[in-house]
């Protein structure tokens, strides 16, 4: 049995957000098998399971960048408190937009609205997965220390500033802090990454690092690649990421998914063969 831990967006989800016919028939063709399909990812645990509900598909999920662990008994990491207000302190003078992420909703403060504006195509197409999320609710008020926050996350075309945001947060001790684009910083509780979530669930279901499959396109799923027996980059991947893949699949727009889990222990032989080199995209 392998259990094959996979991200969403860029990777699973098409550009228009959906899930293919062949990376479903693909999944269900896995399960039937005995294998287990975890989704890892960035969005809400919510949102992600509203995306597998609406393409007929159950599979334990992962949400937050490893914030929400909803196999077995559901676990959360919150941010304490304290780091809340640090950030908060940190991020309100910005004009960069804010989703502001609990167990049932994300908030978005309305002044921050005005950080979607401007930025060229590539910007616009990018923030597309934080438009239309699921759960948003837009709020004049917020008090950050009284609520049990999962994730900040801050958006904006000006990378110049997020860069420099993102060197502000990151010496914010109780914190830990990722991309999964070029154009957003996410924001989680210390040691929460997509790697400790996918130990966390290995060690409880007893399944050995060595027989989980990691696949993904950016920062934040490295850290399931550091942990994962074989991890897979998508073709439209950011290089640093194809660089720690054990192998490179298909654009997330041409099927990558279902072409690893279709063809994954044909690579393996093959590799085998070739004397351990790297097979790449083909």
């Amino acid at each position: 049995m392998r259990w094959f831990a996979i991200d969403l967006d860029g990777t699973l989800l098409n550009k228009k957000h959906q899930i293919s016919e062949a990376n479903r028939t693909a999944i269900k063709r896995r399960q039937d098998q005995g294998d287990v399909v975890v989704i890892v990812t960035g969005r809400a645990a919510f949102d992600a399971q509203r995306i597998l509900d609406q393409h007929g598909l159950d599979c334990p999920v992962i949400g937050a960048n490893g914030a929400e662990i909803e196999v077995g008994n559901p676990k959360r990491y919150f941010l304490d408190r304290s780091s809340s207000r640090t950030i908060w302190e940190v991020i309100r003078s910005t004009n960069v937009f804010i989703h502001i992420y609990l167990q049932d909703r994300i908030l978005l403060p309305r002044y921050s609205l005005a950080g979607l504006q401007g930025g060229g195509s590539a910007f616009q197409e990018a923030i597309q997965a934080q438009v239309t999320q699921q759960g948003v609710e837009i709020v004049d008020v917020i008090t950050v220390d009284q609520l049990d926050i999962i994730k900040f996350m801050f958006v904006s075309a000006d990378q110049l500033q997020l860069a420099q945001l993102e060197q502000q947060l990151l010496q914010v001790q109780s914190c830990s802090v990722t991309r999964s684009g070029a154009f957003n910083l996410e924001v989680m509780a210390s040691g929460v990454t997509k790697g400790s979530a996918v130990q966390d669930i290995t060690r409880v279901y007893g399944i050995a690092l060595k027989d989980v499959v990691a696949i993904g396109d950016n920062q934040n799923d490295l850290p399931m690649f550091e942990v994962a027996g074989t991890s897979i980059a998508m073709k439209n991947a950011e290089a640093s990421v194809k660089k720690r893949a054990t192998y490179i699949t298909s654009d997330h727009d041409e099927d990558g998914v279902a072409e690893v889990l279709d063809d994954l222990e044909r690579w393996e032989r093959n590799k085998e063969e070739q004397h351990g080199e790297h097979l790449g995209y083909r």
